[in-house]
Order: C-alpha cells, then sequence, then structure tokens
C-alpha cells in the first residue's frame, strides 16, 4: 500500500502553492495529500483540527515570518516537523529558523529537484524518532508511576499488617489465651500468608522493570542443600510426607550464584510439591553437566523436584509460568496463592543462567527441572553430596538442666531460629549475629558488659568474614569462649582441620538436636531445668555499641517458621539482661494502631517509650527530652522521612536512629543523614530487640 503523507502548506503566494502542488502531486510513491493556508492563525486552526505529518513554511507571510509563526506553534503545543521554504539562502536567517526549531531549510528555486525529496524524507525520519523518544517517555513515566504506586501499596498493606501479626504473636505468647490457640494461630498464619503475597507481588515488579539484581558469591553447595533440607523436612512431616535430597554425580564443593535467590526458587517448587502432595514423598536431584570444550558447552548445574502429588493435566503446563496464571481446578482445591511462584521462579532462573522446566501426569505427580550457570568450576574439587545423618524429627522436648549465654552465628535466619529452637529447650539465654563480624562485635561488647558468652555456635561458610576469621580475630583480642565450630561440609580431615584452627568442638548440619544437647551440657554452667513447649524461645540480638542494619527479609516472610516453631517470645522465659539499663525510645508512627503495638513492644522488652504521631511533634519531644534510640516510620503526614532524620539527628547526635517502614529504607540516605538501622514491616519484637536490645 502506497504511503500517504500530509503536508500543511502555510504560503501566502498563489503561484508558489500552484508550484508545489503541482510538483507533489506527480509523486507516485509516497504520495501526498496537501491543505493550504495563507497565515499561522489559519495553520494553528488547521493543526487542532486535523492531523498532519510535516508542515512547509513560507519564511515570509506578510506582516509575519517563520519565526513568528514557530513561537506561535510551540505556544499552542502543537508538535510536529516544520520545513521552512525561503526565496534566497541566507545563512544568518538559516541558522535563526533552525534555533527556532524548524526541522530543516530549502530554497524555493529547489522544490522540483531531488533535494526537495530527500529533505521531506530527512524530516519525516526526524519526526519519527521524535516520536519513538516521547514514546519512550511516556512509558518512561508509567512506570515510574506504576513502581511509586507499588511502593506505596508495599507500605500501606504492610502497616496492617504489622497490627494484625504483632497483636496476634501478643495473644498468642499470654498465657490466658491457651483455650483459643487453634484460632489465634490460624489468623497468624493466614497474616504470613498475606505477607508472602505482598512479597510476590514486589519480586515480579522489580522483574517486569528488570530492576532485580543479583548478588553472586561462592556458595559452600553441600552446606546449601544441607540449610534447605533441614528447613524443608518438617513441613514434609507435618502431612507425612519424606523429603530426600540426593546427587546423581558428583558436584562441585563452591558455585558462585546468589544464594538468595536459589534458595527463593528451591524453597517455591519445595513448598508447592508440599502442598500439592497428600502421600509419598519429595526428591530433590542435583546433578552437574560438566563442559564440553569441542562444543564451547558450558558447565549447568541441574536441580530437579520431583513429588507425587496430583500432579497436572498436559493442556494445563504452558500456563503455569505466566505471572497471574493459576489452573483452575488447583483453585477450586483450595490451596490459594496468587499465582506468581513459578512466574518469579522462572524470570529468576533465567536470571541465573537457565531455564526451567515441568512434567507432569494427572494423578501421579510432576517433577520441575531447572539449571544454573555454576559460575567457575574449573578449580574446584568435584566431591559426593554428604548432608550428615539425618535425625527424626521429635515432638518431645530435651531437657536441658544448663543455663549460661549462648551466641548463635549464621548467615541464614530461619537456621539461626532452627538452632535457636533446640537452644531454647534449656534455661540460657540466646543472641544471635549474621556474619563474623557481628559475631566479633556481640563477644567484645558482652564482655564489656561484663555478660561474657558461655558458648558461641559458629557458622563456617557466612559473607562479610567466615567463621575461621571470626574465630581467629574473636581469639586475637584475648576472647577465650568456648566456640563450636557449625558445618554441613563432611570432607575426610575436616573435623581435626577446625580443632588445630582453635574451635573447641565441631557439630555438623542439619544440627542433631541430641548431638547438641551433649555440647551444651559439656559447655554450659549447670541451673535449673525450663521446659519450653508450644511456646517459641525468647531472643535479642546483643546490643551493639555502633548497631548494625539487620536482616532485610521479613521475619514472617518464610513457611519453614510455621512447622519450626523457632522464634520470639513467652513471658515464661525469664531471660537475663543483655543491656546495662532500659532505654529510653521515642517511636514516631502515625498509624496509631501500629504505634501502639511498637508501644507494647518494647515495654515488654523493658524500656520507657515515648509515642509521636506527626513530625513536628517528634521535634518538639527530641528538643525537650535526650532519647537513647529513635525508631521512626518514613511516611509521616508532616514531613518527608529523610528530612525528619536529618533535623532529629541534629537535635539528637548520641541516638540511635532505626527506620521502621513499609517502604525499603535508601542505603545511600541512610549513610549521609547518619542512620543506624532499618526494620521492614511488619515487625516482630525479636526484630525490635535485634536492634534495640532488651532489659
Amino acid at each position: 500500500m502506497t504511503e500517504v503523507i500530509k503536508i500543511l502548506l502555510v504560503e501566502d503566494d498563489e503561484d508558489d502553492y500552484f508550484l508545489t502542488s503541482d510538483y507533489l502531486a506527480q509523486c507516485e510513491s509516497p504520495t501526498f495529500e496537501l491543505t493550504w493556508v495563507t497565515n499561522s492563525n489559519d495553520a494553528v486552526e488547521a493543526l487542532k483540527t486535523k492531523n498532519f505529518d510535516l508542515c512547509l513554511l513560507d519564511y515570509l507571510l506578510g506582516a509575519e515570518n517563520a519565526i513568528d509563526v514557530l513561537t506561535v506553534l510551540k505556544a499552542n503545543q502543537i508538535n510536529l516537523p516544520v520545513v521552512i521554504l525561503t526565496g534566497q539562502s541566507d545563512a544568518t536567517v538559516d541558522e535563526m529558523v533552525m534555533r527556532a526549531g524548524a526541522a530543516d531549510y530549502l530554497q524555493k528555486s529547489e522544490i522540483e529537484t531531488p533535494r526537495f525529496m530527500r529533505t521531506i524524507r530527512y524530516a519525516m525520519v526526524r519526526r519519527d524518532i521524535e516520536n519513538e523518544r516521547l514514546e519512550r517517555s511516556k512509558v518512561e513515566q508509567k512506570n515510574k508511576a506504576k513502581d511509586k504506586f507499588l511502593a506505596h501499596l508495599g507500605h500501606e498493606l504492610r502497616t496492617p499488617l504489622t497490627s494484625i501479626l504483632g497483636y496476634t504473636e501478643l495473644l498468642i505468647d499470654d498465657s490466658r489465651n491457651s483455650p483459643f490457640q487453634q484460632e489465634l494461630s490460624i489468623i497468624h498464619s493466614n497474616g504470613k500468608h498475606l505477607l508472602s503475597l505482598l512479597n510476590d507481588l514486589l519480586d515480579m515488579s522489580r522483574i517486569m522493570a528488570d530492576k532485580l539484581e543479583l548478588n553472586i558469591k561462592d556458595v559452600n553447595l553441600s552446606a546449601f542443600l544441607t540449610d534447605i533440607h533441614s528447613l524443608m523436612r518438617l513441613n514434609a512431616k507435618d502431612k507425612g510426607l519424606s523429603l530426600h535430597v540426593i546427587s546423581s554425580t558428583k558436584i562441585p564443593e563452591f558455585i558462585q550464584t546468589d544464594p538468595t535467590r536459589l534458595r527463593q526458587v528451591l524453597l517455591n517448587l519445595i513448598s508447592n510439591s508440599v502442598k500439592f502432595t497428600d502421600k509419598g514423598s519429595i526428591t530433590l536431584t542435583i546433578s552437574l553437566d560438566e563442559p564440553v570444550a569441542e562444543n564451547n558447552q558450558l558447565a549447568s548445574l541441574k536441580f530437579s523436584v520431583e513429588d507425587t502429588g496430583i500432579g497436572m493435566a498436559p493442556d494445563k503446563l504452558v500456563s503455569i509460568f505466566q505471572p497471574f496464571e493459576q489452573i483452575e481446578d488447583l483453585m477450586r482445591a483450595n490451596h490459594g496463592g496468587a499465582g506468581l511462584g513459578l512466574a518469579i521462579s522462572k524470570e529468576l532462573v533465567a536470571k541465573l543462567g537457565g531455564k526451567i522446566d515441568v512434567k507432569s501426569r494427572m494423578g501421579e505427580g510432576s517433577t520441575f527441572t531447572f539449571d544454573i550457570n555454576p559460575g567457575d568450576i574449573s578449580s574446584q574439587p568435584f566431591v559426593e553430596l554428604e548432608l550428615g545423618q539425618i535425625q527424626p524429627v521429635e515432638s518431645e522436648s530435651i531437657n536441658l538442666n544448663v543455663t549460661g549465654r549462648v551466641l548463635i552465628v549464621d548467615d541464614l535466619r530461619e537456621i539461626r531460629r532452627l538452632t535457636g529452637h533446640i537452644v531454647s529447650q534449656s534455661n540460657a539465654d540466646i543472641s544471635y549475629a549474621e556474619n563474623g563480624v557481628k559475631a566479633l562485635e556481640a563477644v567484645l561488647q558482652a564482655d564489656e558488659y561484663n555478660q561474657p558468652f558461655d558458648l558461641v555456635l559458629m557458622d563456617i561458610h557466612m559473607p562479610v568474614m567466615n567463621g575461621i576469621e571470626a574465630l581467629h580475630a574473636i581469639r586475637r583480642h584475648g576472647q577465650n569462649t568456648p566456640i563450636i565450630a557449625v558445618t554441613a561440609a563432611s570432607r575426610k580431615g575436616l573435623r581435626e582441620s577446625l580443632i588445630r584452627e582453635g574451635f573447641n568442638d565441631v557439630i555438623g548440619k542439619p544440627i542433631d538436636r541430641f548431638a547438641l544437647a551433649n555440647l551444651l551440657s559439656q559447655f554450659l554452667p549447670p541451673g535449673n531445668h525450663v521446659t519450653f513447649t508450644n511456646v517459641e524461645a525468647q531472643v535479642a540480638d546483643m546490643p551493639m555499641k555502633k548497631p548494625y542494619a539487620p536482616e532485610k527479609e521479613s521475619s514472617q516472610s518464610e513457611a519453614i517458621e510455621n512447622g519450626a516453631n523457632s522464634e520470639l517470645s513467652s513471658e515464661d522465659n525469664a531471660s537475663k539482661p543483655t543491656a546495662p539499663q532500659k532505654k529510653q525510645i521515642l517511636v514516631i508512627e502515625d498509624d496509631e494502631d501500629a504505634a501502639e503495638l511498637l508501644l507494647l513492644f518494647l515495654s515488654h522488652l523493658g524500656h520507657t517509650v515515648s509515642v509521636e504521631n506527626s513530625g513536628a511533634d517528634a521535634l518538639q519531644a527530641a528538643k525537650d527530652n535526650n532519647f537513647d534510640h529513635i525508631l521512626m516510620d518514613l511516611t509521616l503526614p508532616d514531613y518527608d522521612g529523610y528530612d525528619l532524620a536529618t533535623e532529629l539527628r541534629q537535635e539528637q547526635p548520641n541516638a540511635i536512629l532505626t527506620i521502621v517502614s513499609g517502604h525499603e529504607a535508601d542505603t545511600e540516605a541512610m549513610s549521609s543523614i547518619g542512620i543506624n538501622n532499618a526494620l521492614l514491616k511488619p515487625v516482630t519484637k525479636d526484630d525490635l530487640a535485634s536492634v534495640v536490645g532488651q532489659v
């Protein structure tokens, strides 16, 4: 089909109009549709009522010139390419019209020459480029608006979830509510489900906006898979299922990947298998396809999650990796979800350098298989996968007649709390650290407060500072606290090697509860026995002189915590103080329910709390009183959160500033202002204890 170009000719000389019209009429491809006006007013009227591709504008129009007309067009926000027609070439005039916004200029004597057509073509190309730029700009603006909306939505949903989950936890912890434990647990479980859906939506938004970044690091594969097994076997057991983790080939000792995102994919696939399997087993199989030099084939690490569940019909498999898609039959089975888990997993696997696939048969089960790029493994030793001796999951408590103070160090929050759950069945007080640096700070400050730890359980493979480095640093500071190495590796001679490094003992992952009980009995002082059943152990990270930012992951986000009974406190567990005195704390929160919950949590931790609902009132309070710690929301009715933090820092230079918000904090802004920590709503009493401490 022949292209039709619509041209508006602004020309006050009739002869020139006929000359231009005759020439354009002779063109076969493209063809031209010409509209003629003689002044700027008629030009504006024509452009407002009809769409044109190009404007040919005479330089002199009686009392007007082209620059006047261009000014009028710009004032009326009319945007199209304009080619100026001049009687004779004048370099000064040419420069003036180009600066005024003309696309090009042309002498009238050149209308019947090839240059005229080239000028029109170039102007049209520039128009297309400009239109594409404007469209991209519109799309970018829409994406920014969407991102802003989702950030706002995240904050607005996290704030009520804070109240729902927090108050439910308080009710669960109150022994007077024991007749309603089942109902309260249902409320708490569904609140956490809402939080997981919110996290999925925000993850999907980041992926679609191409804003999800990977954090590639060295990962000990055996230790990583051991942690996965530890986290998920309790969920499987709750449904009477068995979970197996095996390797069909030798695997590299270390790979290079993003462990958080790989864990997210595996936990999602295994959780789905548990959800849709009523009897039988789930098997995670790992294998390595080694590189083939002659085909330039890179090494590939494959993961397969196979279950004996309800399966899916073949015609349903095409859509399950699409966002917001769910299989109708499964929805009717009341399994729930937003239909984002598999879509997120597909995108994450692609970012990790692989692809995901599924095979399934109705009534027989499903197998999800994906591969990732393991990085450069050419210098890695290849080992058999050994997860260690897995003990059956026991329901009874361990009776430990020991007391004292224990520091648990592991970069995985769930593993810290699973370990803490076992230790909590003694009368020992528990603190946590997420890497070697935090462990060193905790040990040194505990000694400074004359409350040294009696035992440290130290994971070996951690970011920032690993367990061996942390051990050496602690010993260099003259600390002789007993430190037990916790490792998933099982290679020959490892135990002897770690003992030579200076560890007092070694325990494998997954941690055998009876082996750990034996070690606690060896290293902790005897004390009155307290048995914990159906309550969660009270935990609090050691307060630091220079507090560190806590983990960003939400404290209720993982389904693992349901089965592990792994966190939060009971009034029945009267722990030793972990700080020398109670603190004066200012809470700044405009949501009254959320503010009241923070007040309750902090009061239970033994601190004195003042609450303000606006930035202005908070500043006045900061002028009138001295605070040890300030907890503040980022979204307030009268202040930008970072502006308020800047002013609070000036008023209270020695106070610790912690953001508690539904928005993820800007790390650069935190650093420049001097904000110490950030907690993402919803927060638990454990989260607050980790940054504020407890009396």
